[in-house]
């Protein structure tokens, strides 16, 4: 813009830049020149203000003054394309007098356009570059951060994994031990005892399992508030304990007349509520360190204790001589461990953050939450041993309920190593997600490989433990290898089910996990009275399976409708079916084979799935490197720094 400017005693030509005052004036940059012809000097101009009335010393002719006259345009108005905005800039208030001339009074200062656009179209050009590379950067980093974060997770589960890993293989050594030294009658009724731990733990646990999670990583946030979570969960536990322990004491009688037919029992289910408590009381301890991101201490404790219960279950049971007591006694060893090493310094912890002492409003938000998943916790139980139990009342007897758990802890191996560990990693991060925009995109990618785990282990460890069972079980155990993949594919299923729970933890809706596992313990428990009496262990396992495929629909389904992710499901299914053809046919070709052969068909039925589930899942071998190249290079750093 060339307009002459005219003020009191002073002419400027062209577009004077710099005027000079501090201020509160807020003005619009505006502008209606052409962008391809106009130079860029003259892009931007002012709206000023109208002046009703200034009085000065020197100066009371001011109306005479020639003041600018410029164009204000409104935004809509602009004849080109790229979006300006207002800017606001601070200008000074009009003096009420002027000790000079006119000239000499404050003026504003106006931002100069970049040299570099020497026209608006330029200027326009080079925003739009700015902001493509913008864009460009924040995709780049918004790959390495889902990439980065499944580094963190595959750590922190490699981690657990560990831990976790204790658990089969101490199953793995001390079950055919105790097949060979314990009687039929014996193993049974310790597997039936660890079945009688299991519900009332639960029962006594009143959900608080999920409910610490929760509060400790999402709900509560400050040292002292996470420290009162913790200072109530021990609480509350103890408040329910230790009087459930008192009462299995006084009626262990009819409680092993109930669950074993057989009231020679009694004096193991009285252990049983020593272990009870001490279970309960241990994990406050094992979950701080997963809450607080500590697995290697967790990790240190759980293998411990399994390491040193290993060793005092073959002492006591086969040394000693001490049957089912001694078993249950070696069970119990890494609770009190885990007590022993955790608790000094929870109460460090408790009394540094002013933590300690009853809060009400914690243990009432944590029982609102935690309660109504206390039921489904229960109809859990009905669903993965009740079935035991009622081989005990309604079948066989004993005898059968022995050599189903032995299977069922064979063909469950895959909870233990693959389940559990995810699990204990999986809680606390699904929860830090949640607070993300682009949360459901990350779940739908974490089952998506998840899923695939589950598949290629279940496969494989559905034909190992069949050749294990063979080889280092006592022979009258053998019958239960056809239930094996059964139980399997079942344990399958709940680890894909405890991704389509993401939406009832999220949305705070615990009520519906009740709802689901009351459905399908319900058929589970249907089944089993129908099928166990006509076909024993089958049926028992037939039941299981059923029960678990309702589970997984009936969540998937309603979970679409409170927090829609995308689970590719079409593509988990024909994962799924290629699996059960594939174990069809390497079952087939194992038969008359000897042992080294069918390793070997084993391991090359399994390879094969492999590649499958790879091809599937879009991975090509370049995909692979390059992925594996990325993996190694963020183990190397911190998470949060790992790009692609």
């Amino acid at each position: 813009m060339n307009d002459t400017r005219k003020n009191g005693k002073r002419t400027t030509g062209k577009s004077l830049r710099q005027f000079r005052s501090p201020g509160d004036w807020d003005v619009p940059v505006t502008t209606s020149l052409d962008p391809v012809t106009a130079d860029a000097e003259d892009a931007a101009t002012f709206e000023i203000p109208s002046i009703d009335k200034i009085v000065t010393k020197r100066l009371n002719g001011i109306d005479q003054v020639a003041t600018m006259q410029l164009p204000a345009i409104d935004m809509p108005g602009l004849s080109f394309s790229t979006e300006l905005r207002a800017i606001r800039l601070g200008l000074p208030s009009l003096p009420q007098e002027v000790d000079g001339d006119w000239a000499d009074a404050a003026t504003w200062i106006m931002p100069a356009i970049p040299k570099s656009a020497t026209t608006i179209a330029g200027a326009t050009a080079a925003v739009a570059e700015k902001q493509a590379a913008e864009k460009k950067e924040q995709t780049k980093k918004g790959a390495g951060g889902y990439i980065s974060l499944a580094v963190e997770m595959v750590k922190s589960s490699g981690i657990y994994a560990i831990s976790a890993m204790m658990s089969p293989l101490s199953s793995l050594i001390l079950t055919p031990y105790l097949t060979r030294t314990l009687s039929k009658p014996d193993l049974g009724a310790l597997l039936d005892l660890y079945i009688i731990i299991d519900l009332i733990s639960t029962i006594t646990q009143l959900g608080l399992s999920s409910a610490f999670f929760r509060a400790y990583n999402k709900d509560y946030e400050t040292p002292r508030d996470r420290a009162g979570v913790l200072a109530n969960t021990i609480l509350l536990l103890a408040l329910a304990s230790l009087p459930a322990a008192i009462g299995i004491v006084y009626i262990a009688p009819f409680l092993s007349q109930t669950f074993l037919k057989s009231t020679a029992y009694s004096g193991p289910v009285m252990l049983t509520g020593i272990i009870i408590v001490a279970e309960n009381l241990s994990f406050p301890a094992s979950s701080w360190f997963q809450a607080e991101k500590r697995p290697i201490p967790f990790t240190c404790l759980s293998i411990a204790g399994t390491v040193l219960g290993l060793l005092m279950s073959i002492v006591l049971v086969g040394v000693l001589h001490m049957g089912v007591i001694g078993a249950l006694i070696a069970k119990s060893i890494g609770y009190f461990i885990t007590i022993a090493f955790a608790y000094p310094q929870i109460f460090l912890r408790l009394v540094r953050a002013d933590g300690l002492g009853f809060r009400l409003d914690i243990a009432k938000s944590m029982l609102t939450f935690g309660i109504p998943t206390l039921f489904g916790d229960i109809a859990s139980w009905v669903l993965q041993a009740s079935d035991s139990w009622l081989l005990t009342l309604i079948g066989a007897g004993i005898d059968q309920s022995a050599e189903y758990r032995v299977a069922y802890v064979l063909g469950g191996v895959l909870s233990p190593v693959l389940l559990a560990p995810w699990g204990l990693a999986w809680r606390p991060i699904m929860y830090s997600l949640s607070k993300r925009e682009d949360a459901p995109r990350i779940y739908g990618l974490v089952f998506r490989w998840w899923s695939t785990i589950l598949l290629f282990g279940a496969f494989g460890l559905s034909l190992v433990s069949i050749l294990v069972l063979d080889i280092f079980y006592d022979p009258s155990y053998r019958v239960g290898a056809a239930i094996i993949p059964l139980i399997t594919l079942s344990t399958m299923l709940q680890g894909i089910w405890y991704m389509f729970m993401i939406g009832v933890n999220i949305r705070r809706k615990t009520g519906l996990e009740f709802m689901y596992m009351v459905i399908s313990a319900s058929i589970n428990l249907i089944c089993n009275l129908i099928l166990i009496p006509r076909y024993g262990e089958m049926g028992a396992a037939v039941s299981t399976l059923i029960a678990y495929v309702v589970l997984a629909t009936v969540s998937y389904i309603v979970n679409r409708r409170i927090y829609p992710i995308d689970f590719g499901i079409g593509s988990f299914l024909l994962k799924l079916f290629i699996g059960i053809a594939l174990y069809l046919g390497g079952r087939f070709l194992v038969q008359g084979h000897n042992e080294v052969g069918n390793w070997l068909i084993i391991l090359l039925t399994l390879l094969l799935y492999g590649i499958l589930l790879l091809a599937l899942g879009g991975l090509t071998p370049k995909k692979i490197m390059g992925l594996v190249g990325f993996v190694q290079h963020a183990l190397r750093k911190e998470p949060n720094k790992a790009s692609v």
